[in-house]
Order: C-alpha cells, then structure tokens, then sequence
C-alpha cells in the first residue's frame, strides 16, 4: 500500500504489512518455517541491511495488538539503497 504524506512536505510512504505479506508468500511457498516473524525478520534486514536510518528512511508503527507496520519513505537515496543490496 502506498500513499502520500503531506505533513513534512510531499513525499511517498509504501506501507508493508507482514500479516499481508505472509499470506502472499504463504499462497506460493507452503512451508512450516515460513512465520510471520521470520517475514518481520527480513523485512528488518533488508531495511539494516540497507542501511537506511529509522525515523530518516522508515519508520514502524505498532498497533494495540502488537502488530507492527513498516513505513518506507521513497526518494532516490533509500531506492539506490535497497536496490544495492538486492
């Protein structure tokens, strides 16, 4: 899911939901070790390992039941980044 933030100027925000995501890759590859925090896990590596700066680059956002939402800000700087390590 993407969307537009206007509060700090106009800049894109894609949103990755591991519940979402999990299911995805679930559809594709059914294995037992597939779990949804391993799918937190990756996400968080690939982000680290990027080396994007939380708050800068991402953010995360948790709800009131624990799941967690991960933000990704989209200019040229975090795409060359993430595009690096892929």
């Amino acid at each position: 899911m993407h969307y537009y933030r206007t509060q700090q100027g106009s800049e894109v925000v894609y949103t990755i939901n591991p519940r979402i995501l999990h299911e995805e890759i679930e559809k594709k590859i059914n294995d037992k070790k597939l779990t949804r925090i391993n799918v937190c896990r990756t996400i968080l590596a690939l982000l680290y390992g990027a080396k994007l700066d939380e708050e800068e680059d991402f953010y995360i956002t948790t709800t009131s039941s624990g799941r967690r939402n991960y933000h990704v800000k989209v200019n040229n700087r975090t795409l060359n980044s993430i595009s690096r390590i892929l």
